[in-house]
């Protein structure tokens, strides 16, 4: 994962400027308007009901109405008050997902919003309004914006790229039925000499060995050389990182292991459990250069999974993988993963 973070947004002045004097301009979007603005995020049903209750729940969601920016209609002409609309949900680790209006294509009139090509622009004018605005609305809680998107939406590439963002790659889902790994012959318990493994204590990162610090050194390490979202090195601090990971399902310090050779770590594993999916989710898998190549992400895989065996009620084991990074693939489809999803991914460090 590795941008510097003084890696320019983009080399377009046109783009840097808002994109050119006849361009669209996003605007922050005020509380008097928000019920157009949420309109235009419903994709299904009636878009009126659906703000409604979108902004009630707003919330409960984690959702901040303050943090929508959009392209206003023209009040004189009979056009929607908000056009497009950008709204960054903040995340854990500083990290801020951007949900867009969808541009009416394959046809459909739209004449108040205009052709394709005016939408995709008025749409990136909205995501890009965001990304200059959050650095003063929330500089504490976002610190990159990102968008996913299914690949077949092609429009939204243009979007991301209208508003500067930098592309880190397309994500494959993975599924594995947990019931093959029971059927898994129970691996070997040792380990070549040298190697420990253990889950670690906690996720304190007061002293250097301190398990959290001993996990951000694991996780530095073994992005030299990655294929999983190389773009994204250096973009975050590994508080950011680590905050991230822990967000994700139920965090149980038992699920996210170490290994070392000797006392040096080199490798670590994370799990978190998700209960209400009945599913497990591999949330990172890494080893130092130091002792790639010799397997032992798989045993240490497989020794992570197999000790929820008699822990948890679990159906499924997910996990995601940058379809660029052939050989980690490889490794979790002859273990029986099954692709199901996918997602391309953009980022823009604020």
């Amino acid at each position: 994962m590795s941008l510097h973070p003084n890696h320019p947004v983009s080399q377009d002045p046109a783009i840097a400027n808002g994109g050119g004097s006849n361009s669209p301009q996003g605007v922050r979007i005020g509380r008097g308007i928000i019920q157009s603005a949420l309109e235009r995020l419903i994709t299904e049903g009636n878009p009126q009901a659906g703000a409604q209750r979108l902004a009630r729940n707003a919330s409960a969601h984690g959702i901040d109405l303050d943090l929508i920016w959009g392209v206003l209609g023209d009040s004189t002409r009979d056009q929607p008050a908000v056009r497009q609309v950008c709204m960054v949900v903040p995340g854990a680790g500083g990290t801020g997902m951007c949900f867009v209006s969808n541009p009416v294509l394959n046809g459909k009139k739209a004449p108040e919003l205009g052709d394709e090509a005016t939408q995709i622009d008025e749409i990136g004018a909205s995501v890009l309004a965001a990304i200059q605005g959050l650095p003063t609305v929330a500089p504490d809680r976002v610190r990159i914006a990102q968008m996913l998107f299914e690949p077949k939406q092609a429009w939204t590439h243009r979007v991301c790229q209208r508003a500067g963002m930098i592309c880190v790659g397309t994500l494959d889902y993975l599924r594995l039925d947990y019931g093959l790994i029971e059927r898994w012959p129970v691996s070997d318990q040792s380990w070549p000499e040298g190697i420990t493994v253990r889950p670690i204590a906690d996720l304190s990162m007061r002293l250097p060995t301190d398990d959290g610090s001993l996990l951000a050194m694991v996780l530095e390490a073994s992005y030299e050389g990655t294929l999983d979202c190389p773009e994204l090195c250096g973009m975050r601090s590994m508080v950011d990182v680590i905050a991230s990971h822990e967000s994700t399902g139920v965090f149980d310090a038992s699920r996210w292991w170490l290994m070392f050779r000797g006392n040096d770590p080199v490798g670590c594993c994370l799990l978190s459990h998700c209960p209400a999916n009945e599913s497990v989710e591999l949330v990172y898998l890494g080893l130092s250069p130091a002792v790639q190549g010799q397997g032992l992400g798989v045993r240490l895989l497989t020794h992570a999974l197999e000790s929820l065996r008699i822990n948890d009620a679990v159906r499924e084991v997910t996990c995601a993988v940058d379809r660029r990074n052939i050989p980690a693939s490889k490794v979790y489809l002859r273990l029986g993963f099954k692709r199901f999803d996918a997602r391309v991914g953009y980022v823009c460090p604020l």
